[in-house]
């Protein structure tokens, strides 16, 4: 749902347009001061937008009859209906109606006013329901004039206008769909702390006043603010390193929290500043000291706007070391509401929260304590974006309401990711979705790391809770398009959010720090190349772009755009190459050592493009990005230094000894290793080598899999090569069919591809490429042909290579399912059903007719789910399946997690680095012909992104065999269309 406009550029002649340029900012003098912050602020936006002086800023007391004195005639008056004076006296007078948000949480409206004030000929009027309200009112005229909320934290630059109108119209906003919306400032050391230190000397009041005016620019009210330890200092303490630091909050309108595993307004390092030592925290040991702690955190806010932390957890954000922990969160309870009634009166005086994170929230689930009706529970994800669970049954109306702690990074097992963002839009909307729909609407708290470079997913977040109509699965590319015309104006808005949607896709393969070297096949349908050459050209087209926007939005354009495009780009070669380099030096090519060039000079790279973002805008942004990435080994903490293993080097200078000369071939699907040896050779047929029967055999080609196959001519020797192929059959191509390699050439590579007008359709048969050099060598490559064809009648997918493989969107889907384009691994989203459903078993089945020419006893269909979790325990997720008129059967998609797992479900430790769960059925023998698939979904957290029939062809790769030829009138979806 779109914000309404509360201004234009352009007057277009109209005498009811009201001017704001130089109008001056009129604030009550003793209203909040938040206000008063929030409307100089926009008195030095208008100067941003305009480039000319600040606008006129002025408190005002209350008086009734003198005229005010103003620099300029017109005005913006920004206030509180219960405590602007000016606000109340234009209610009191009937010109302005602020009926519509009287009593609503954080909303406001805006309306043009005649001589509102004696002195004043015309006023733009934002009056607010409360503090925040007319808060958010000042930052949403900020960011229509031109001023984004990452003015300052990404370099964004303002636009420029000589003109600002305000439509002679009345807007209202609010209240929002969440009512405390913010973020968690987490695992800040190396790269936030490095920087903190440099630049402010520590976690002091500047530094937060800059997170607390992009959180109000990004209506946002929450944060739980930096505290793990750091060098030098023993660790960022919010409530000791600079005690503004927690009045400002309340001044500026930030509710403070603490994160999940500090109670009551008390930062872990605070017990340790104190001089307590390691192993104290333990409640069984030194319950009086740590009451007393907790007590001085309630005194200490007392009169500040905050959200207490209740429970407890062990020692560093670890489980407690104790053999009924369930009794320890009691008894934490229940002292915790003593000291609320000691010290305010009431146990329930203040809010406050729960945070069901890991094993609190399987303690609560097995009923080991019980949580006051006031206290908001708040649950979690698995730290990777799946939720955990979501309020159940009486749950969706305690009075404490719920909510969600929701990770964009994380430091954990099975390995953690806080270098760079790998957010998945998609993924993010899906879930917050589910929160909304179930209740989960007290407190949405986003753990973002350093907060760059979170910039996107955490505005698209903060959106949302906002207003969650404001943007649909279907229409992220919107958002993106909105995003990038408000940082990048007068560009092409649609480019710049191709490029985000598409490095959005990408990333939700499988997060950087869990890439490994052979995390992408080299050897199947073409995966490692297919994911190479996506990010090459992504990475192309960020920098013609670049090149092409002016030079003031550079800094913000790579910041925003380029870094991450670029990073990722070289990190993901990078593996790939790694990978390379290893195949290729057991086949003995000299290219192997081409490749172990290009992983050191990518190796280089990646640490260079850090350096270059370290002296941006004369080192503004020195030591953001210098989180290490590379060299986890075993272990799931982060390395402390990039390190790269396993890089291979053949002796360039040494003769071959093959028997059959210097000439290598290698074709896909064959790596050159048999019996636990290597074959240096290949797996080839040669009339002299009987003993290497059937060796190089191309995948087989059919009409419906007509993408060329590729055959690999190598040189594993100090000679040049003078080489040819040739076939007896006039309709298959070779491109090229002849060539010379010298010792440092690159490899060549023949297309092999078939002219299918020409194959006859009954033709099923192995023809053979011959491969031959000058110098002596000689290379067989088997292909097997089929011709074989579908009826017309037939619409659906076809069988190819020994497997049917379907986007789960098939050729188009019905109610109650939905289709999320931009959810999954592939290019074709995921499906799922709506919310709304009520009854499973009324569900209609998801249909998807198959041809196979293949018989196979039994074959095996295997259904891959994006990666969620159990979140309600009275509504398990489940799914049915079926083949033709056979009898379906029901599965859940997860087994019960057993009660001391340290893990939210089984096999969650390999599924979350994958992004999928694999779900794999075997189904009776299949006779040649015509098949009808059946699935049905019943849970609205049921992700399914593909399907794929095992006939008996399917190889290892990681993304799935590609998807199958399709035949009909309906298309797949196209994400990238609009």
């Amino acid at each position: 749902m779109p914000e309404e406009q509360i201004v234009t550029f352009h007057s277009d002649g109209s005498s009811e347009l009201f001017s704001l340029v130089g109008a001056t900012i009129l604030v009550d003098e003793d209203d909040f001061k938040g206000i008063h912050h929030a409307a100089r602020n926009l008195a030095e936006d208008f100067s941003r937008v305009t480039k000319g002086p600040v606008s006129p800023f002025q408190t005002v007391v209350k008086q009734q009859a003198d005229p005010l004195e103003l620099e300029s005639s017109n005005a913006i008056i920004i206030g509180c209906i219960e405590s602007c004076w000016m606000i109340k006296q234009l209610e009191e007078s009937g010109r302005i109606d602020t009926g519509a948000i009287c009593g609503k949480w954080e909303s406001f409206t805006t309306r043009v006013v005649d001589n509102p004030l004696n002195g004043c000929e015309k006023a733009l009027v934002i009056a607010g329901s409360d503090k925040r309200g007319a808060i958010f009112g000042a930052y949403t005229l900020s960011r229509q004039i031109g001023v984004s909320p990452w003015y300052w934290w990404a370099d964004v630059p303002p636009q420029f206008y000589e003109e600002i109108f305000a439509h002679p119209i009345q807007t209202t906003q609010g209240e929002p769909s969440i009512q405390y919306r913010g973020i968690f400032i987490n695992d800040e050391a190396p790269a936030l702390t490095g920087w903190v230190l440099e630049k402010f000397g520590g976690y002091n009041s500047n530094f937060y006043k800059k997170v607390y005016e992009l959180l109000l620019r990004l209506k946002a009210n929450f944060m739980w603010p930096a505290m793990w330890p750091g060098y030098p200092n023993p660790g960022a303490i919010f409530f000791v390193d600079d005690p503004e630091n927690q009045r400002l909050a309340d001044e500026y309108g930030i509710c403070v929290s603490t994160s999940h595993h500090e109670p009551m307004q008390r930062a872990t390092t605070e017990w340790f500043h104190e001089g307590h030592e390691d192993g104290s925290w333990d409640w069984t040991t030194h319950r009086d000291q740590i009451i007393d702690f907790f007590r001085k955190g309630v005194q200490r806010a007392i009169g500040l706007e905050s959200f207490f932390t209740m429970g407890i957890r062990g020692e560093y954000d670890k489980g407690m070391t104790t053999s009924d922990p369930g009794a320890v969160v009691r008894d934490v309870l229940q002292q915790q509401r003593a000291l609320f009634k000691e010290i305010h009166g009431r146990e329930d005086a203040v809010p406050q929260v729960l945070a069901l994170y890991k094993e609190v929230q399987d303690l609560y689930q097995a009923g080991e304590f019980t949580v006051p009706d006031d206290v908001t529970l708040l649950f979690a994800d698995d730290n990777f974006g799946a939720l955990r669970r979501l309020p159940s049954g009486l749950e969706k109306t305690r009075a404490g309401g719920a909510g969600i702690y929701y990770h964009f990074e994380y430091v954990g097992a099975p390995r953690s990711y806080k270098w760079i963002n790998p957010n998945s839009l998609g993924k993010i909307y899906h879930q917050l979705h589910q929160a909304h729909e179930r209740n989960a609407k007290k407190i949405w708290v986003f753990n973002v790391g350093d907060i760059k470079p979170m910039e996107v997913p955490l505005t698209f977040a903060m959106s949302m809770a906002w207003n969650i109509d404001s943007v649909q699965c279907d229409s992220i590319s919107k958002f993106l398009f909105t995003l990038s015309t408000e940082c990048f104006p007068q560009t092409d808005g649609w480019e710049i959010a191709r490029i985000w949607q598409e490095y959005d896709r990408l990333v939700r393969m499988r997060r950087h720090e869990h890439i490994e070297p052979d995390t992408f096949s080299l050897l199947h349908y073409g995966e490692a190349d297919g994911v190479e050459s996506e990010w090459q050209m992504l990475e192309t087209l960020t920098e013609e772009i670049y090149e092409a926007i002016p030079g003031h939005q550079k800094p913000a354009f790579w910041q925003l755009v380029v870094h991450p495009v670029k990073a990722s780009s070289i990190f993901t070669r990078l593996r790939i190459a790694q990978a390379r380099n290893q195949l290729y030096a057991r086949q003995r090519r000299n290219s192997a050592n081409k490749l172990l060039r290009d992983v050191l000079d990518l190796f280089d790279a990646d640490f260079k493009l850090s350096q270059e973002f370290h002296t941006l805008l004369d080192g503004k942004w020195n030591h953001i990005m210098c989180q290490p990435h590379m060299g986890y080994g075993d272990t799931w903490h982060a390395p402390s230094r990039d390190a790269i293993f396993g890089l291979a080097y053949v002796q360039r200078g040494q003769e071959s000894n093959a028997i059959m000369g210097h000439m290598g071939v290698a074709v896909e699907g064959h790596e050159g290793i048999r019996a636990g040896r290597i074959n240096e050779e290949s797996e080839r047929t040669h009339p002299s080598r009987r003993d290497l029967v059937a060796g190089l055999t191309l995948p087989p080609l059919s009409l419906y899999n007509n993408h060329d196959s590729r055959i690999e001519i190598f040189n594993r020797g100090t000679k040049r090569i003078h080489w040819k192929c040739s076939t007896s059959y006039p309709w298959i191509l070779l491109r090229p069919s002849y060539g010379v390699l010298g010792p440092d050439d690159y490899d060549a590579s023949i297309r092999v591809s078939v002219l299918w007008q020409d194959v006859p359709t009954d033709f099923d048969q192995t023809v053979t490429i011959n491969i031959l050099s000058k110098e002596g060598d000689f290379e067989q490559v088997h292909l097997p042909i089929k011709g074989h064809r579908v009826p017309k009648s037939f619409s659906g997918f076809i069988e190819k290579q020994g497997y049917v493989s379907i986007p789960a969107v098939g050729m188009g889907i019905e109610e109650p399912y939905k289709h999320h384009p931009e959810l999954g691994r592939g290019p074709n989203g995921s499906v799922t059903l709506r919310a709304s459903v009520s009854n499973d078993e009324t569900v209609p089945f998801l249909k998807y007719p198959i041809y196979i020419f293949s018989r196979t006893a039994p074959a095996t269909v295997t259904l891959y789910f994006n990666l969620t979790l159990e979140i309600d325990p009275t509504h398990r997720i489940s799914y049915d399946i079926g083949v033709d008129n056979q009898p379906t059967t029901s599965h859940y998609l997860l087994a019960l997690p057993d009660k001391e797992s340290k893990v939210p479900a089984e096999g969650w430790l390999e599924a979350v680095k994958d992004c999928v769960w694999k779900r794999t059925h075997k189904i009776d023998c299949l006779e040649s012909g015509e098949h009808l698939l059946r699935v049905r979904l019943k849970h609205s957290n049921l992700l399914l992104e593909k399907i794929v029939v095992d006939l008996g062809g399917v190889k290892e790769c990681y993304l799935g065999p590609p998807p199958s030829f399709h035949v009909g009138e309906m298309e797949l979806d196209n994400p990238e269309a609009e």
